[in-house]
């Protein structure tokens, strides 16, 4: 490929990253949220701790907490490091989030490139990478997908490298690749499984290629396993498997955790957790469909896949991704189909996108010898087309999610907006409001730098059972609250333990109450 199309994609990455990165001025929403909240706490020096609470899925017993036993901690630390460079706040832990971004069209071409050998295919590729539809302002915030794109890419090409070029050093680049897709999201675990099946199935010596693979994987991941060990004595995060329990998504904030048991689960009924993962099952597919295939690119990629079987890194990409839809529709069927397979999916976007040319240039021989068409002039026709209309998608679902009506005030930040103005209200009322029981405690802490539980699934003793556990100050009750606190809502004065300090709307006219605990008796 020419050094100016090298160039084009590089300029051009930066440009349409650049450009995406200016209306995207806050995390957006809770996992973004608790990635920035935990990335200023190791920049200020507190280690890998946290001062709010978004689930209580281990038990926790007060704040501070260990923090990272759900989520994973590279992109904290990728965030916190760009505070250290740019500065704290959002914009320096957004750093190198968009630097990531605008280099990914460059490095899709680096790998078809490696994998199909056609220039022009590889400048193809690095064009659909410009414009990713869904994925563009998910990429330059502090969430773990453009780390994921990276790592999970990686650790699939080196798989594909190392069961064709069979050596030790690639093994154990591939197992170190893994490691890191591991300590972005507890998913990355999953991309063990098709080099494990690339290392069994490579020319002898076997146990030299798993053996190396083993030694990268656990170079990476010791360290971080004996955190755990030291912060709660097991290796694996205390609380997770309860997830294999949950009946509906919001009991992920069940107040106590260890209501989560198998019996939670089997006493739903067998239609239900059937019917939860047939659910489940079709919204994965769809995002598949709709997210990383942008419904017109997915033929293609499906083609060219076909085409490309035999290849190591397209057998390596299937094992992964039906894999990952397995795990997500079956094993945890409601976080996957509210966002694990969004997330995790971004590790095959790089293939999918060096796939599609191959299928379009299926596509069009096969125009030609049915339609006659001239072969060179319509696959030029048609790769721009796809371009364009990617380029048109990606707008069209950009502007009115991030931008919206009113590009001086962001829909992006419509979340970081209302917590501010709380935490606003909340300091005029209290100067030491201690701890607060909210919706988005991450979002709330990092606008107020006050310590936050999250208001747990259930009625009002639930939430009252909280408030004493943790010693509770204040309630900040919006319109995203459990179901069992509609009549909390509707009358927050109806309990008698908690006092309406103030309210206000947020900018969907909704009510925002502030309820100050006045005594943790009486009835709920």
């Amino acid at each position: 490929m020419s050094r100016v199309r090298w160039l084009a994609l590089a300029v051009g990455g930066i440009v349409v990253y650049g450009l995406a990165a200016v209306w995207v001025r806050s995390p957006g929403y809770m996992d973004a949220d608790y990635y920035a909240a935990n990335a200023t706490e190791i920049v200020r020096g507190h280690g890998l701790r946290e001062s709010f609470l978004w689930n209580y899925l281990d038990n926790p017993t007060g704040l501070p907490h260990p923090s990272h036993l759900y989520w994973m901690p590279l992109t904290s630390i990728v965030a916190a490091a760009g505070m250290a460079l740019w500065g704290e706040g959002f914009r320096g832990a957004q750093l190198l989030f968009v630097l990531l971004a605008a280099a990914l069209p460059a490095a899709t071409a680096a790998l078809s490139l490696r994998t199909v050998r056609r220039p022009a295919f590889a400048w193809l590729s690095g064009c659909l990478a410009l414009f990713p539809g869904f994925f563009l302002p998910y990429f330059v915030t502090t969430d773990s997908f453009i780390l994921f794109a990276y790592t999970g890419g990686l650790a699939l090409w080196l798989t594909a490298e190392a069961s064709a070029r069979p050596s030790g050093g690639l093994w154990l680049a591939a197992g170190a690749a893994i490691g890191l897709s591991h300590l972005a999201r507890a998913d990355g675990v999953l991309l063990l499984v098709p080099a494990l099946m690339a290392a069994l199935g490579a020319e002898r010596p076997r146990g030299r290629a798993l053996g190396a693979l083993f030694l990268g994987y656990l170079v990476v991941m010791a360290g971080w396993w004996a955190r755990n060990i030291a912060a709660t004595g097991a290796l694996l995060a205390p609380g997770i498997s309860r997830t294999l329990w949950l009946t509906r998504y919001d009991e992920l904030f069940a107040y106590p955790g260890s209501l989560l048991t198998p019996g939670h689960l089997w006493s739903s009924g067998l239609g239900a957790i059937l019917g939860v993962r047939a659910q489940a099952l079709g919204e994965n597919l769809m995002t598949l469909i709709a997210v990383d295939g942008l419904v017109f690119l997915l033929p293609l990629m499906l083609t060219g896949a076909w085409h490309m079987r035999r290849h190591p890194l397209v057998r390596a990409s299937g094992v992964y991704a039906g894999i990952l839809l397995v795990l997500m529709s079956v094993v945890f069927p409601l976080p996957g189909a509210r966002g694990g397979t969004f997330h995790s999916s971004a590790a095959l976007l790089p293939v999918l996108w060096t796939l599609a040319p191959v299928g379009l240039e299926k596509a069009v021989g096969w125009g030609a010898r049915a339609r006659r068409w001239p072969a060179e002039q319509a696959h030029r026709v048609f790769a721009t087309g796809a371009v364009v209309l990617a380029a048109a998608l990606t707008i069209g679902l950009y502007v009115p999610k991030v931008i919206g009506p009113r590009a001086a005030l962001p829909m992006w930040d419509v979340s970081q907006r209302a917590h501010a103005e709380a935490a606003e209200r909340l300091a005029a009322l209290d100067a030491h409001p201690g701890i607060v029981a909210i919706n988005n405690p991450p979002g709330f802490h990092l606008a107020s730098g006050l310590p936050a539980v999250v208001i747990p699934d259930g009625d009002a003793a639930t939430l009252r059972a909280v408030v004493d556990r943790f010693g509770v100050s204040w309630v900040i009750l919006d319109a995203n609250h459990p179901a069992g606190l509609g009549a909390l809502y509707a009358d927050p004065e109806s309990a008698a333990w908690l006092e309406l300090g103030a309210s206000f709307r947020d900018e969907q006219g909704r009510e925002i109450f502030l309820l100050r605990v006045v005594s943790s008796g009486g009835d709920g």
